[in-house]
């Protein structure tokens, strides 16, 4: 049975969190550790900056558990405020962080790689075998439906992101964009950080040309001193001003002037309160003029996006629990069935046995008996078969309709109890 024992940002402090913090070069080192632990088989490690989770097809659930634990806080030194999750909640789980549904911010990317690489190392050092392996495919396949099937992901919810997809609405694309930040402060970062994810070619324009220099480097892009913006309005086709108070540049009558000369659109993003650009600035032909407010409600409908597309993503993450819950049935279940089948179909082949004995050797009569025989056990076996399957996923060896046909059927295989073994 899958077994998650960890902690992440959601229950757990930074200080929890780094104490089980696992540098690569210790990672092969605490799979070995933890694979030997009473009553785990496999294990895998998903170790980021937010969580430190173990993953483990444990043969016996609750020892793997309190062992996780144990072996867990030993590394701390202390007692942690650690989950504990078995089964269909233990995968739930992974495909939740998979699909960056437990992640920090929804929709982030990395994590998927970060699952992958975690269960992959694992496999490698020889940690996980085929049930983790089983496991992960089912989580990754989940996680892809969720990012092809819902908007997590590619609904952004930042000043950033939300100064981009003005810009685009008026320009199309900002790839190849020329965009012109004026100011070096953290809103300038943010927003020169996402232009440049954009593919944006980003100028840095500063009263202090060190600090645009700074940041400048830091998103690929060009400084230049705030003397040059009059030069810049020229051939930028975004501006976004960042700064407390606006340049002479952007004062109406210079924009005018510039506008006459450039002859082309330009969007302007004021991220300043009170509001550093003129409103006659932004009353200019071509010019498109956004501030605060406007980048608001984009956000605001980012966030709703957002929000649909989790819940959306949630019904999936409720589906793919269902298949792995009857896949893992299926699984506990087949070993009931078999012998019940094994047996009826015994009996059925003596009676054939029986029968031709009395009738004399006639192998198309053979034949024809034990596809008969063969048909009758499928028919008959068919009902119950199906309805053990569902009592192992309701129940495992614990629902009364598995034990009454342990006792009917006479049989000495049952499946595991949840909780109980793998």
């Amino acid at each position: 049975m899958l077994v998650a024992v960890g902690l992440n940002q959601k229950g757990a402090t930074v200080a929890d969190r780094e104490v089980l913090a696992l540098p690569s070069e210790e990672l092969l080192d605490a799979l070995t550790a933890f694979q030997a632990l009473d009553g785990v088989d496999e294990v895998a490690i998903v170790s980021t900056c937010y969580r430190v989770e173990i993953f483990a097809a444990a043969r016996c659930p609750a020892a793997a558990e309190l062992s996780l634990r144990h072996a867990m806080e030993a590394r701390a030194g202390r007692p942690l405020p650690l989950f504990e999750l078995q089964g269909e909640e233990a995968f739930r789980h992974l495909v939740r962080v998979a699909s960056s549904l437990e992640s920090a911010i929804l929709g982030e990317p990395q994590i998927l790689g970060q699952v992958k690489d975690a269960f992959h190392r694992a496999a490698e050092a020889g940690a996980a075998g085929k049930e983790l392996a089983s496991v992960l495919s089912r989580a990754l396949a989940a996680a892809k439906r969720v990012r092809t099937e819902t908007a997590v992901g590619r609904a952004g919810v930042s000043w950033g992101n939300a100064a981009a997809a003005l810009a685009s609405k008026v320009l199309g694309p900002l790839a190849g964009r020329r965009v012109a930040v004026i100011g070096a402060g953290e809103m300038a970062r943010l927003t020169a950080q996402h232009m440049r994810d954009e593919r944006a070619s980003v100028v840095v324009l500063n009263r202090t040309l060190a600090n645009a220099e700074a940041l400048a480097a830091e998103v690929g892009g060009e400084a230049r001193p705030l003397e040059a913006l009059e030069q810049e309005l020229l051939r930028a086709d975004v501006v976004v001003s960042a700064a407390p108070a606006a340049p002479p540049a952007l004062a109406p009558a210079v924009m005018q002037r510039i506008l006459h000369a450039r002859r082309k659109r330009i969007v302007m993003v004021d991220l300043a309160v009170p509001r550093a650009i003129p409103a006659e600035t932004g009353a200019l032909p071509d010019v498109y003029l956004c501030d605060v407010d406007d980048l608001d409600r984009v956000m605001k409908a980012a966030m709703a996006e957002r929000a649909q597309a989790a819940q959306h993503a949630e019904r999936i993450a409720d589906e793919e629990v269902q298949k792995f819950a009857r896949a893992e049935a299926e699984r506990r279940a087949a070993p009931l069935i078999q012998e019940m089948r094994s047996r009826a179909s015994a009996i059925a082949r003596e009676e054939v046995e029986r029968t031709l004995r009395r009738l004399g050797e006639d192998p198309e009569l053979a034949k024809r008996l034990d596809a008969m025989a063969g048909s009758i056990v499928s028919k008959i076996l068919h009902a119950p078969s199906t309805r053990l399957r569902q009592a192992v996923c309701d129940g495992g060896a614990n629902d009364p309709l598995v034990a009454a046909a342990v006792q009917i059927f006479d049989l000495s295989a049952a499946p595991a109890a949840r909780g109980d073994a793998a």
